[in-house]
């Protein structure tokens, strides 16, 4: 072998063992527990796998409707088996299976879902992630707050859990900031995806003055937006096109990026530096934005969006802090 090609082989081998010999595309397995064309938390998920692959980053599998451990568990498992590099379980529904199954693989990396208790949970090759749910409510309440002529708000969550209770407690905080004096008519529907439910509690609340509903989201979202349509009334926190009715209704909404958590998991995983580190994506590191400001009905400050940007700036830099909305 000549010197040529023994330096262009050397060359080689250096590449693979900085890159931990990950220089083709990661073989992704994404598991959402919905349908990921739901225009929310499911669809987020799909949209970041689908720009890593445009980027040449990874290839990837999607499997949806994974909610249920008995179901997800034989999947999972069947995925670790056949060589994939990473295992995405996208949903707080997934991060038991996976836990249960990652120490069988420890070659294999693995992501899940979860509260804020899952960073003490997390494996050699387990990374865990989450979002500030008491940021993405916040954010939502204070555009709601900036809105002129409407001084009674409904509120519109699904299960009553502390996450979404927390968002919904950021919501109220941020709200009141900007209208002390605000009504709140708050209700669970106790689905993430009964659209019909949060429809008729929608309803119920423009009856007794609701002019704006926020939702904490998923796939209630969708009725919300329909019956605020028909009834007259505005709403922030719709994700999506929910039927074509967001255009019509929705202000805006503070939606996840999941790009650059799995982005991160990628350039971990190649670096040999994956396993038992907590995303916590939030409004300074760009993991939850807000859409577009949609200008429907009420007036609402020209100058709002120079205060979300100022606002993501002052949190990023530690500026400005929030309570802990869990409590």
């Amino acid at each position: 072998m000549n010197m040529l090609r023994r330096l262009g082989l050397a060359a080689v081998l250096l590449a693979s063992a900085v890159t931990g010999a990950y220089a083709a595309p990661l073989k992704v397995a994404l598991l959402v527990p919905g349908h990921a064309n739901d225009g929310s938390f499911n669809q987020v998920a799909r949209e970041a796998a689908e720009k890593l692959a445009k980027d040449g980053e990874i290839t990837f599998e999607l499997r949806e409707e994974m909610a249920d451990p008995s179901k997800s568990e034989p999947v999972i498992r069947q995925y670790a088996a056949s060589g994939y590099d990473l295992i995405i379980g996208h949903g707080i529904e997934l991060s038991e299976p996976i836990l249960k199954i990652a120490p069988d693989f420890p070659k294999v990396h693995f992501a899940a879902s979860g509260g804020p208790d899952l960073a003490g949970r997390l494996l050699a090759n387990v990374d865990g992630w989450t979002y500030d749910f008491g940021q993405q409510g916040y954010l939502g309440g204070l555009i709601a707050g900036k809105l002129g002529g409407v001084s009674t708000f409904g509120v519109v969550g699904g299960p009553e859990l502390a996450f979404v209770k927390a968002s919904h407690n950021g919501f109220k905080t941020g709200l009141k900031e900007g209208k002390p004096d605000a009504k709140i008519i708050e209700a669970y529907t106790g689905s993430f995806d009964d659209a019909q439910k949060a429809a008729e509690v929608t309803r119920g609340m423009v009856a007794q003055g609701a002019k704006l509903v926020w939702t904490s989201g998923d796939g209630i979202g969708n009725g919300v937006a329909a019956a605020a349509a028909q009834e007259g009334a505005l709403t922030i926190g719709v994700t999506g096109e929910a039927g074509g009715f967001a255009a019509k209704v929705n202000i805006a909404s503070v939606v996840l990026d999941m790009h650059p958590t799995y982005k991160a998991y990628v350039d971990d995983i190649k670096a040999g530096s994956f396993g038992k580190k907590f995303f916590v994506s939030g409004i300074g590191n760009m993991g939850l934005v807000v859409t577009k400001v949609n200008a429907l009905g009420e007036s609402l400050p020209a100058d709002l969006d120079s205060q979300v940007e100022a606002l993501i700036a002052d949190l990023a830099s530690g500026k400005k802090t929030l309570p802990n909305f869990f409590e």
